[in-house]
C-alpha cells in the first residue's frame, strides 16, 4: 500500500472527529487559539485525520513535527524539525531568548561551550516565534506520534499549547495510547479516537480492493481487529476476494497475527536479505538521511538494487533525500523483528555513516546502540554528547546519555559517579522519582565519602520535594555523618536543612543527635560558611525552645545575604525573614525574587518565588495583587507540566477566599488541592498546605458563628509558619467555644514570638489576644495597645479586626458612640480588602450603634480577571508590551489582549490613566 494510501484509510466514517478537528482550524483562521490532543492505539486513523485537518485550508502556515523512538535521546530534535521553516523569526526575538533558543537547537554555543540554555526561556522563544509568525498568517502545527518526542521538546510544545492566548495559532497533537512512553496531560482538550463501524469498514475495504464486500463478513472483521482502519486496511493481503465477499466461510481461526505490527513483520520476513537489512538500516537511522542509509548500506556490502526491492515493497518510499516509513508501526516492525546482533551490526555501520556526516550526537547513539559490553570509548563519546545536551538544555538527554555510560561502565566507583551525574541531570530536567531510582542503583557502589555524601544529598532532596520529609532528614543526617570528617561546610549545609525541617515537623528529639554532629565540625571558613552556621544555630535553637537566640541568629544570616546579594542566599533568606516575623524583609525579598526570575525568564524558579511573594502580600494586606500571583503560579505549574507545585498557590487562593466571604470559590480551590494532595506526596509543602486549607475552613466558621466548628480544626495545626499566621483566629475560636485554658496556652506562644522579635504585627496579635480573654476596661486596654502596634506592622486586614473587636466590646458596653469611629475605621479597611463579609458583620455593629451606611459599589478593578490585574500592575508600572510578555510568560498580542479588556472594565483609554490606579 502506497504511503498517501495508509494515510488515508482512516478517514471513512470520521465525521465527527473531523468537525471537532475543523472547530480548531476554524478558530485559528479567525484570530483565535485552539489546541487538540488526539489519542487512540496505532493504526486507528490519527495520523490521517491531522492531516485531513489541514487539507484546503488556504492562507494558514503548516508546522509539522513527528515524535521517532530512536530520537527521543537527542534534545530538541523534534522542536528543530518543527520550526525549521519559521526559524528566521529567532532573530527578531529579545536577547536572551533568541540566545537560549539558537543554545538549544545547536545553532550557537553558550559561554565556554558549555553553560546550560533555560528551558524555560526556550519555551518562551518558541512562543515567540510561533506568534511572530502568526503576525504574517494563521500558525497550525501538527505533531504526529507525541509521545515519542524528546523530552526537552514535549515540555516546550505543552508549554507553548497552555500559554497561548490571543494568537492565531493551532496545536494538534497526536498521541498512541497504550505505550510504553506515556504522554499524560490530562489539562489539555482532548479527542479520543475509536474503532471504526461496520459501516465504515465496508466503505474501506471496498475502496481498497475494487470488489464487493459482505456486510456480515465486515462485522466479525470489525469485532476482532476492534475496528481499527490500519488493520482493516491489511486484511485483503492475508483473505481472499471470495472471503471478502461471504462466497468462501472465513478461516476458522483467523489466520491474522494478534497486532498490525506482527502483520508488517510478516511482510518484512517475505523479503530478500539484502532489502531486510536496508529496512533495518533505514529504521535505525532515525534521521531518515538517503546518504546515510546508503553510506551504512555500502558498509554493509549491500548490493545497490536492495534499495528499489525495499521500495517496490511498499514498506519504505524513497525521495531525492529521505527513506520514509508510511507508518510508525513500519519502522518498529521492522526494527524489532531482527536479533539483537544485527541490530547492533547495523547500528555499527550507521556510527561510521554518522562520523563521516559529522553529526557526533548519532555517531555517540549509534556507538552505544552497537557496544555489547563495557567500553570506555564509547563511554567517553557518551560522556560528550551529555555535555552538548546539558549546554542546550536537554536534561533529560543528558541523563540518558550518563545513564547508559554507566551500563557500559565496568569499574565500580566510575559507575557510580555516571549514575550520580545521570540523577543529577534527571533531577534537573524534574523527573525527580526517576532520579531516585538512579541514586539507589549508585548507591551500594559508593565508597568514597564526597561521592556518598553527594548522593546522599541529593537523595535528601527529592525527598523533601516529592517524598518524606522524615526520610529526608534521616538521609542528610546520613550524609552529613559520613562528609563531616573531610568537608565541614558541606556537612553543616545538610544539617541546616535537617534542622529547618525538624524544627518545622516539631520533632524537638532530632536536635540533639543534629547538634552532636554539629560539634565535631570544623570552624566557619568563610563568611557564606559562617551564615550557614549561624542558620544551623538559629534552628537548633528554635528546636530547643530558644526562640531569641534563634530569631537573632536567622535574622543575621538575612542581613548577611542583602550585603552580600547572594543570589542563593537571597532565595533562602526571602523564606527566612517569615520565620524571625518580619513582614517588609518578607515582601522585599520574595518580590525581588520573581523579579530576578521573571527578567531572566526562569519560570522554573518562579514557580518557587511566586508563592512566598503570595504570603507576603496577603500577610500585607495586598489581597488583589495576591490573588493575582497566586493564580498566575498555577497556571504557570500546569504550563510547565508540574500540577503538584500549584498546590501551595492553590492553598493560599482558597485562604484569600475565604477571608473575602466568597465560600464558593473558597470550595472550588479546596478541591482541586484536595485533590492534588490525594495525588502526589507534595513532600516538605505537605503539611503547610493541609493546614492552609483547614485554616481557610475555620474563618468561614468563625465569620458564620460557629466558633467551636472553627476550634474543632484550629486545634491541631503544629506548623510553626502556619501557627503563627493562625495565631489570632486559634485564640478567638478557643475563647468563643468555651475552650479558656487552650486559648491561655496559645496566647504563650504568641507572647514568646511577640518577645523574640519585637515585630509589631506579633506585638498586636498578643495585645488582642490578651484582650479576648479579658473583660471590661481591661480588655480595652488591650485592644487600644493592639491598635497602636497595628499603626507600625502594616497588616491591615488584623487592624481591621482589632478595631472591629474593639468597637464590639465597647458596644456590648453600651458605649455605641465610642464604638462608631472604631467601627467606621474597621469598614473602611475591610471594603478596600473586599471582606465582604466582615465588612457585612462590621456593618452590622454600626446599625446597633444607631448608624446606617450603604454598602460601597464594588471598585471595578475586582472584576478584573486574576491575568488582567498582572497585566495591568506591569503597564501601569511603565513597561512596554513586549516586557509585560517576557515578565508573563506570555505573547505580545496575547498581552495586548488583555489590556484592552482592562481599559474596558475600568473605563479608561490610556496607558497614563492605568498608571493612576494602584493595583495592591
Amino acid at each position: 500500500m502506497a504511503i498517501g494510501d495508509v494515510r488515508r484509510v482512516g478517514l471513512h466514517g470520521r465525521q465527527a472527529e473531523r468537525d471537532r478537528l475543523a472547530s480548531v482550524i476554524d478558530a485559528v483562521c479567525t484570530g483565535g487559539s485552539g489546541v487538540l490532543v488526539l489519542r487512540g492505539p496505532a493504526g486507528i486513523g490519527k495520523s490521517a485525520l491531522l492531516d485531513d485537518a489541514v487539507r484546503g485550508v488556504a492562507d494558514v502556515r503548516v508546522l509539522r513535527a513527528r515524535g521517532v523512538e530512536s530520537e527521543v535521546e537527542l534534545a530538541y530534535a523534534a522542536l528543530h524539525q518543527l520550526l525549521s521553516p519559521v526559524l528566521g523569526h529567532v532573530e527578531h526575538l529579545p536577547g536572551h531568548q533568541r540566545r537560549a533558543l539558537r543554545i538549544a537547537l545547536g545553532l550557537e554555543k553558550g559561554p565556554d561551550g558549555g553553560a546550560a540554555a533555560d528551558r524555560f526561556l526556550v519555551a518562551l522563544a518558541v512562543l515567540g516565534v510561533l506568534a511572530a509568525s502568526a503576525e504574517e498568517c494563521p500558525v497550525v502545527c501538527l505533531v504526529d506520534d507525541a509521545q515519542w518526542l524528546d523530552p526537552a521538546s514535549a515540555a516546550t510544545l505543552l508549554f507553548v499549547a497552555r500559554r497561548l492566548g490571543a494568537e492565531a495559532i493551532g496545536v494538534l497533537l497526536a498521541v498512541r495510547d497504550p505505550d510504553l512512553r506515556p504522554f499524560p496531560v490530562s489539562d489539555l482538550p482532548e479527542l479520543q479516537v475509536e474503532g471504526v463501524d461496520v459501516d465504515a469498514a465496508v466503505a474501506l475495504l471496498t475502496e481498497r480492493t475494487g470488489a464487493g464486500v459482505d456486510r456480515e463478513v465486515c462485522g466479525r472483521l470489525v469485532e476482532w481487529t476492534g475496528g481499527n482502519p490500519l488493520a482493516l486496511s491489511e486484511l485483503p493481503s492475508v483473505l481472499s476476494p471470495e472471503h471478502l465477499a461471504g462466497l468462501r466461510p472465513l478461516p476458522a481461526p483467523l489466520p491474522l497475527p494478534r497486532t498490525v505490527e506482527r502483520l508488517y513483520a510478516e511482510r518484512v520476513h517475505r523479503l530478500p536479505d539484502e532489502a531486510r537489512t536496508l529496512l533495518l538500516v533505514a529504521a535505525a537511522e532515525d534521521s531518515g538521511d538517503l546518504t546515510r542509509v546508503l553510506a551504512a548500506a555500502h558498509t554493509l556490502g549491500l548490493h545497490s538494487d536492495a534499495l528499489e526491492l525495499a521500495e517496490r515493497s511498499g514498506l519504505v518510499a524513497v525521495s531525492r533525500r529521505n527513506v520514509v516509513f508510511p507508518h510508525p508501526l513500519v519502522r518498529s516492525a521492522v526494527y524489532h523483528s531482527v536479533t539483537a546482533g544485527e541490530r547492533r551490526r547495523v547500528h555499527l555501520a550507521l556510527r561510521s555513516a554518522a562520523d563521516e556526516a559529522g553529526d557526533v550526537d548519532r555517531r555517540a547513539w549509534h556507538a552505544a546502540a552497537s557496544a555489547l559490553e563495557p567500553d570506555e570509548a564509547v563511554v567517553g563519546e557518551l560522556e560528550q554528547a551529555a555535555a552538548r545536551a546539558c549546554s542546550r538544555g536537554g536534561f533529560e538527554a543528558a541523563g540518558a546519555a550518563m545513564e547508559r555510560a554507566a551500563d557500559l561502565t565496568a569499574d565500580g566507583t566510575a559507575r557510580c559517579r555516571r549514575l550520580h551525574s545521570a540523577a543529577e541531570y534527571t533531577w534537573m530536567a524534574g523527573h525527580l522519582r526517576h532520579a531516585a531510582r538512579l541514586l539507589e542503583a549508585a548507591r551500594p557502589l559508593a565508597v568514597e565519602p564526597l561521592l556518598r555524601a553527594d548522593i546522599g544529598r541529593l537523595r535528601g532532596w527529592i525527598e523533601f520535594s516529592v517524598g518524606s520529609p522524615a526520610a529526608a532528614r534521616h538521609i542528610l543526617m546520613e550524609a552529613a555523618r559520613d562528609v563531616a570528617p573531610i568537608d565541614s561546610p558541606a556537612a553543616r549545609r545538610m544539617l541546616g536543612a535537617a534542622a529547618e525541617s525538624a524544627w518545622l515537623a516539631r520533632a524537638q528529639g532530632e536536635g540533639a543527635e543534629i547538634r552532636r554532629v554539629t560539634s565535631g565540625l570544623d570552624p566557619p571558613a568563610d563568611a557564606r560558611d559562617s551564615s550557614s552556621a549561624d542558620l544551623l544555630a538559629g534552628f537548633l535553637a528554635f528546636l530547643e525552645g530558644d526562640a531569641g537566640d534563634a530569631v537573632q541568629r536567622i535574622a543575621a544570616t538575612i542581613r548577611t545575604a542583602e550585603e552580600r546579594a547572594d543570589a542563593d542566599m537571597l532565595v533562602a533568606a526571602a523564606q527566612h525573614a517569615f520565620y524571625v516575623g518580619d513582614d517588609d524583609a518578607a515582601l522585599r525579598l520574595s518580590a525581588d525574587a520573581v523579579a530576578r526570575s521573571r527578567a531572566t525568564g526562569k519560570a522554573a524558579e518562579l514557580l518557587f518565588a511566586l508563592p512566598r511573594l503570595v504570603q507576603a502580600q496577603l500577610l500585607q494586606g495586598r489581597w488583589t495583587a495576591a490573588a493575582a500571583g497566586a493564580a498566575e503560579a498555577v497556571q504557570l505549574a500546569r504550563g510547565t507540566g508540574q500540577p503538584e507545585l500549584s498546590a501551595l498557590p492553590l492553598a493560599w487562593l482558597t485562604l484569600l477566599a475565604s477571608l473575602r466571604g466568597a465560600r464558593g470559590e473558597a470550595g472550588d480551590f479546596a478541591h482541586r488541592c484536595e485533590s492534588l494532595a490525594q495525588t502526589y506526596a507534595l513532600g516538605v509543602f505537605r503539611a503547610p498546605i493541609l493546614e492552609i486549607l483547614r485554616w481557610a475552613r475555620a474563618t468561614d466558621m468563625l465569620i458564620c458563628g460557629r466558633p467551636a466548628s472553627a476550634f474543632l480544626l484550629l486545634e491541631d495545626l503544629d506548623h510553626p509558619v502556619v501557627t503563627a499566621m493562625a495565631a489570632l483566629d486559634r485564640v478567638e475560636a478557643a475563647v468563643q467555644s468555651g475552650h479558656r485554658q487552650r486559648a491561655q496556652h496559645w496566647l504563650q506562644g504568641v507572647e514568646v514570638l511577640a518577645t523574640a522579635t519585637g515585630a509589631p504585627w506579633a506585638l498586636a496579635t498578643a495585645a488582642h489576644c490578651r484582650a479576648l480573654l479579658s473583660e471590661g476596661p481591661v480588655a480595652w486596654d488591650h485592644f487600644a495597645e493592639a491598635l497602636r502596634h497595628q499603626e507600625q506592622a502594616r497588616r491591615p486586614f488584623e487592624r481591621a479586626r482589632a478595631a472591629l473587636a474593639y468597637g464590639e466590646a465597647l458596644r456590648r458596653s453600651r458605649r455605641r458612640v465610642d464604638a462608631r469611629p472604631l467601627l467606621g475605621t474597621a469598614l473602611d479597611l475591610f471594603d478596600g480588602l473586599d471582606a465582604t463579609a466582615w465588612a457585612e458583620r462590621t456593618r452590622s455593629e454600626l446599625r446597633a450603634c444607631g448608624q446606617t451606611l450603604q454598602r460601597r459599589d464594588p471598585s471595578a478593578r475586582l472584576r478584573l480577571t486574576p491575568q488582567e490585574v498582572q497585566v495591568a500592575r506591569f503597564v501601569a508600572s511603565g513597561l512596554p508590551t513586549r516586557a509585560v510578555a517576557e515578565q508573563l510568560f506570555l505573547s505580545p498580542r496575547t498581552v495586548d489582549f488583555h489590556l484592552r479588556n482592562v481599559f474596558n472594565k475600568l473605563g479608561i483609554s490610556s496607558r497614563s490613566e492605568l498608571a493612576a490606579q494602584r493595583f495592591a
